[in-house]
């Protein structure tokens, strides 16, 4: 049995979770207090989530149980097995991972304009904080990451004129395929996937992605494909 520990608001956690609805793997799910997080070294000694444990073993980081979920489930795969395809797979993923990433953030919870659509499901991982407590430590704390990171020293504009750049770069790569990698759902359109689903609680991204057929089309093959699971229900 499968337990995954997850902070519920995280695109990495959305990740893993279209991992085991696309593996058709039953899973219990366990959300994690943010305030709670050294409670788990167990199964994630850095207090990095999302996490599994599977009969005993303890996995965190998206990618490595992704490639875990290919060892104990051969099929369908996750990381493509010819050696070009992974290559691309992984240059995708990771630049979904570490720019989108920043994107989302800075959009999604540093834009005080934004915040509020996001702020219910930070809630419940924040305990004890009023409304106005939550949102002042998301905003900030969103601000200081992308500020750190550069992102944040943008004007508003330069970031919106880069989001829409990367929303043609996935209609690019698409290019009139279903999938971002070959003829099968990867790894790859499952992390640029839940980075663009936490970026559309953005207005202005939302906007962006509706003028683009193709990425909303594949959005939708990739929840077919590869369902976000509800909570201690079987894929």
């Amino acid at each position: 049995m499968i337990t995954l520990y997850q902070f519920p608001t995280s695109p990495f956690c959305e990740k893993v979770r279209r991992m085991l609805g696309y593996k058709q793997l039953a899973y219990t799910l366990v959300d994690v207090p943010r305030a709670l997080v050294q409670e788990y070294r167990h199964v994630s000694p850095i207090g990095k989530f999302p996490a599994i444990e599977c009969d005993g073993a303890a996995v965190y980081d998206s990618t490595d149980i992704a490639e875990f979920l290919d060892e104990i489930v051969a099929t369908p795969r996750l990381i493509p097995q010819d050696p070009q395809a992974r290559a691309l797979a992984h240059v995708i993923e990771d630049w979904a991972d570490e720019s989108l990433y920043f994107y989302e953030i800075e959009m999604r919870l540093a834009w005080r304009h934004n915040l509020p659509k996001a702020l219910p499901s930070f809630a419940a991982t924040l305990p004890g904080l009023s409304e106005a407590e939550l949102f002042e430590r998301i905003a900030t704390g969103a601000k200081q990451l992308t500020t750190a990171q550069g992102l944040g020293r943008k004007p508003a504009d330069r970031v919106v004129k880069d989001a829409a750049r990367h929303i043609a770069a996935i209609d690019g790569l698409l290019g009139g395929r279903d999938w971002l990698v070959g003829n099968m759902l990867s790894i790859a359109d499952l992390a640029v996937a839940c980075q663009v689903n936490a970026l559309r609680y953005a207005e202005e991204c939302e906007r962006l992605i509706q003028r683009v057929p193709a990425v909303l089309a594949w959005l939708a093959r990739v929840d077919q494909a590869a369902p976000d699971v509800s909570a201690n229900s079987p894929a």
